[in-house]
């Protein structure tokens, strides 16, 4: 499709984020596994309308922030037209009543149901028309709004086991059993989280862009500048880290790069403390790529927390997507990826699992690119694309 083309006639589409907007996709480059989900479906011409709608946001905050509080615009999506959603409603942190809940995502349905209709010329949106794509249980639970024919539900990390959310847990399994119930098409990056929402569910994990992960990149000048050997971690920092491999990492390696979101400022304050440890905030997919690929080796240090275990770490395809040899803590979705350049470390064996790994090497160049190749996000979507398009049941 050309820039700013209308879609082909096809199967409309309502995709929401989780607890994030649109815009946050767009500021991370569309790494992420909902972004790429969206780019997906943006991309697929068996897609006809697309609507995008952000997760609830208060009125208030918005008016604070001087965001805007129309309901919907026009967009343009990987070469697509689409329009964007902002459902508000007074407060953003969700109530700890089921019912509360309940009527707040009929709301949420009906807001969505509102703009497709607008998008499409009609006074109501007809029953059955569209499919719901989303990665926010509660949408896929709890909103039942005539003109959903398919629900599509995506869960990327367990929301009844995230610490910050423990208020919610008990709703969460009641939304996880509403979604069963629904007869919904359920993915989920790991095993382990979908043995958690339902047997049904399909498992689809993390990726890489392969476009920008198939290049060999020059090595970024301030990484050039670190002693190697060089161990890299990306992602969020925040306290999954396990204080004690980290320190154990950092005394045996000549850099540790740490790159990506700071998630909380005790971790940060801890990390800045110690020797050899290097904090950079987010960047690119490009920049990232070229600095995952200056490294030696890959680490997963991550502590033993149910919401961890259930994780598909994307760190773990971008170190061997750029060819590093990983060493991981034991999490079940580390398991089957490559037995071979990953090294599964007990916490006690984690400074012998270091020497080992130092000493694989880089992976060779074909096999690098093969695996790219391989889980490349153009081929992990497609499933989700073919729940999202099928006809109703």
């Amino acid at each position: 499709m050309q820039p700013g083309s209308s879609a082909t006639p096809g199967a409309d589409v309502v995709f929401t984020f989780g607890m994030e907007m649109f815009d946050d996709a767009v500021g991370r480059e569309f790494c992420r596994p909902t972004d790429q989900t969206l780019l997906a479906l943006a991309g697929n011409d068996r897609v006809g309308r697309l609507l995008i709608a952000d997760a609830w946001r208060s009125y208030i905050a918005s008016a604070v922030r001087r965001r805007p509080v129309r309901l919907d615009d026009p967009i343009v999506v990987a070469g697509r037209d689409a329009v964007r959603v902002r459902p508000h409603r007074i407060r953003t942190v969700e109530s700890t009543r089921l019912h509360t809940v309940e009527r707040s995502y009929r709301r949420y349905g009906a807001l969505l149901g509102r703009v497709l209709a607008r998008a499409r010329g009609e006074r109501t949106a007809q029953p059955g028309s569209a499919s719901l794509v989303t990665y926010h249980p509660f949408v896929a639970a709890f909103c039942d709004a005539p003109w959903i024919s398919n629900i599509v539900y995506v869960g990327q990390d367990d929301w009844a086991t995230g610490d910050v959310l423990a208020p919610w847990w008990d709703l969460f399994h009641v939304a996880y059993q509403r979604i069963d119930e629904r007869a919904a098409a359920i993915f989920a990056v790991s095993e382990e989280l979908a043995r958690r929402v339902s047997p049904r569910t399909t498992v689809v994990p993390n990726g890489v862009i392969g476009e920008v992960w198939r290049r060999r990149l020059p090595e970024p000048d301030r990484i050039a500048l670190l002693p190697r050997p060089r161990a890299v971690y990306t992602g969020t920092i925040d306290d999954r880290l396990e204080p004690a491999l980290v320190e154990a990492t950092a005394d045996r390696v000549g850099s540790l790069v740490m790159i990506g979101y700071p998630g909380d400022s005790s971790t940060i304050e801890w990390l800045r403390s110690l020797n050899n440890v290097h904090l950079f905030g987010p960047v690119g997919q490009r920049e990232l790529a070229a600095t995952v690929q200056a490294c030696d080796i890959g680490v997963i240090p991550h502590r033993d927390h149910a919401c961890i275990r259930a994780m598909s770490p994307l760190k773990l395809y971008e170190f061997l997507a750029a060819g590093l040899p990983v060493l991981s803590v034991d999490l079940p979705p580390i398991h089957g990826v490559d037995d071979e350049r990953v090294h599964i470390s007990q916490r006690p064996d984690w400074a012998d699992g270091l020497a080992r790994v130092l000493a694989m090497g880089p992976a060779p160049e074909a096999r690098r690119l093969t695996f790219v190749d391989e889980v490349s996000w153009e081929r992990r979507m497609q499933p989700v694309v073919l729940a999202a398009t099928r006809e109703p049941r």
